[in-house]
């Protein structure tokens, strides 16, 4: 590798590792909507009509899976703090494949493929 391939690599650690510094507040989970009965006997869904739509968080922690019910005001607020932990997840593989290649002296995506 040469000098300036190396250097290139430290500055691509360099900004991913700001980048990590920038990241706002996250958490792990998924997101899902799905179709609930009321429990009113009044009502059509108990009739076999469409159910009511309620949204739901699911996060596993420590071996154990918590559901949450989300409120619609706070849907958007949720959906962006996962974004935040899938994006932490995409700085993390970067910096690993730059950091792989500084060790191997190779720089990734010009490595000589095995005849």
């Amino acid at each position: 590798m040469t000098a300036a391939q190396r250097h290139r690599l430290e500055e691509q650690r360099d900004a991913l590792l700001a980048r990590l510094h920038t990241l706002p507040n996250l958490m792990r989970g998924s997101l899902y909507e799905r179709g609930r009965k009321c429990g009113r006997a009044s009502c059509a869904c108990a009739q076999g009509g469409p159910k009511h739509p309620t949204r739901q968080l699911t996060v596993t922690l420590g071996g154990a899976t918590r559901s949450r019910y989300i409120r619609l005001e706070e849907w958007a607020e949720v959906q962006a703090l996962i974004a935040t932990y899938e994006e932490l997840w995409t700085i993390v593989n970067e910096l690993t494949a730059v950091n792989l290649a500084l060790l191997h002296r190779t720089p990734p995506r010009e490595r000589a493929r095995p005849r």
